[in-house]
């Protein structure tokens, strides 16, 4: 199964640093190193990869990391070997990893769009929203269903942006499911625009009325 490795990190400083960013990059580049002589099979584009370095707009100390894996599997290989110990060892120096975060979402969440038809994807969006639902795990199935009901809504408003979501693999609470639903926009406004539609209750309320709680933030593409 397909997984998209999701990592939020927090600047040790009180800001995000252009030395924050260049040690992310030489991460990046390493793992792409380790990707090309391991996965033979895997693409080479970064983008291709769902390799990416998100902003967060409420909060610039802190950055959402993105990539694609086969399977969670493939991705503990890489978290196994000397080349991560190495590249991930310097950036102990420019973030807190006691705020550290890390999961697999259950799909390839930023994989390429239908550019024909004019779509845009997250990758290339000006602001991306992340949502983070918490479910009860009875109800999983329910909210799923509920989600497929009202996601065309959503979808329709974002257009030619793209929406993309999924459930969080390894859970931190036996008792609650975690769905991650991400949105394109040409701008903040753009989102809070959202709420004020016709038909976001129709969209929002089933949602609502089965999840536990819901957090959602800003992002901007910084790599």
């Amino acid at each position: 199964m397909p997984v998209t490795n999701l990592v939020w990190l927090t600047s040790s400083s009180e800001a995000f640093t252009p030395e924050n960013k260049l040690a992310m990059e030489g991460a990046f580049n390493a793992q792409a190193d380790w990707v090309a002589r391991n996965i033979p099979s895997a693409p080479t584009d970064r983008e291709a990869r769902g390799v990416a370095l998100f902003q967060q707009v409420e909060d610039p100390r802190v950055v959402l990391e993105t990539a694609h894996w086969s399977s969670s599997d493939e991705h503990m290989t890489w978290l196994a070997s000397e080349e991560y110990k190495a590249s991930s060892a310097p950036l102990g120096a420019h973030f807190d990893f006691g705020q550290l975060e890390y999961f697999h979402l259950d799909t390839d969440a930023l994989r390429p769009v239908d550019a024909a038809a004019g779509e845009e994807s997250l990758l290339r969006s000006p602001v991306i929203s992340v949502a983070r639902v918490q479910v009860p795990a009875d109800k999983k199935d329910e909210f799923a269903q509920a989600w497929a009901n009202g996601k065309s809504i959503l979808e329709d408003f974002v257009k030619p942006n793209v929406v993309r979501y999924g459930f969080r693999v390894q859970k931190s609470d036996p008792d609650t499911e975690e769905f991650i639903f991400f949105a394109g926009w040409p701008s903040i406004e753009k989102h809070g625009e959202f709420a004020q539609s016709p038909r976001f209750s129709e969209h929002a309320g089933p949602l609502f009325a089965i999840a536990k709680g819901l957090a959602s933030k800003h992002y901007k593409r910084i790599l």
